[in-house]
């Protein structure tokens, strides 16, 4: 496998910033089964999960803390990992514009950059809390990128997360820097049953969605309540739920889970 440290500057950012990527290469366990060929000698895109951290996280996050890198090599399937700081992947009310970032500049990035396909069934998104809600929204918002979204304890109903970080002053700076009030959140795309049922009444082919969630985590009902929710709308969504809470452990099985998902939908 190739683990790759990229800073660059962003068009979008108007700042330096960086990202991790994996792409799976040649390498010993290949060469002990006799395989003579690399992975890429037949020229072949790779396809590739677009894998967001979560809130206080960075890039780096999901390579310091589970086994992605084995899991994606096992797959043969690149992965993405770019940093978002605590944007809730927003073009924010008072910063700088996130989700424009990773829903066009960085797909267009890494596409120039490495062997990756650019076709939206080979294209897959998702996170971690905060980027639970970030694979979600952005994968709903641009349909016709994305075949496959996943979330892992995802922060779903960022309304109320709003309302209660106003009222509590919880959110690391201000909330209010995100999204100046909620008018910013409903019925937008920051509104995912609402991204949802406007997808559905163009006609446009939703994306398959997974979603997981510790028994134990806090935003367990949250996530049932959204689960439900996207099945009325007629979602085509995978539910797991086990024993956990939000955390490392959780997160780091189920990724796998993921990815296990995506090749065995995928056959």
């Amino acid at each position: 496998m190739a683990l790759m440290h990229v800073n660059y500057f962003s068009r979008t950012l108007f700042e330096n910033t960086d990202l991790y990527v994996i792409v799976p290469t040649y390498d010993s366990t290949d060469l002990s089964q006799g395989k003579s060929e690399g992975r890429r000698d037949d020229g072949r895109k790779i396809p590739v999960l677009y894998l967001l951290h979560g809130i206080y996280g960075d890039a780096s996050d999901w390579v310091r803390n589970t086994g992605i890198e084995r899991y994606a090599q096992a797959a043969d399937i690149a992965v993405v990992m770019p940093s978002a700081r605590n944007s809730f992947y927003t073009d924010m009310s008072h910063g700088s514009r996130y989700y424009t970032y990773i829903s066009e500049e960085v797909p267009q990035f890494a596409e120039t950059m490495f062997p990756i396909s650019s076709k939206r069934e080979d294209k897959y998104i998702a996170g971690l809390s905060m980027g639970g809600f970030g694979a979600f929204k952005i994968a709903l918002a641009a349909p016709d990128k994305f075949s496959y979204a996943a979330s892992l304890s995802g922060a779903l109903a960022v309304e109320p997360l709003y309302q209660m970080a106003v009222q509590k002053n919880l959110f690391p700076g201000s909330v209010k820097d995100v999204w100046e009030s909620a008018d910013d959140i409903r019925s937008t795309e920051n509104d995912l049953l609402y991204s949802y049922s406007r997808l559905k009444e163009k006609g446009q082919t939703a994306p398959k969605l997974f979603q997981a969630c510790g028994t134990e985590d806090p935003l367990y009902q949250m996530n049932v309540s959204m689960r439900d929710a996207f099945k009325t709308y007629g979602a085509d969504l995978t539910w797991h739920e086990e024993h956990g809470a939000h955390e490392w452990d959780f997160w780091d099985r189920n990724i796998r889970t993921v990815i296990q998902w995506l090749n065995e939908d995928e056959k």
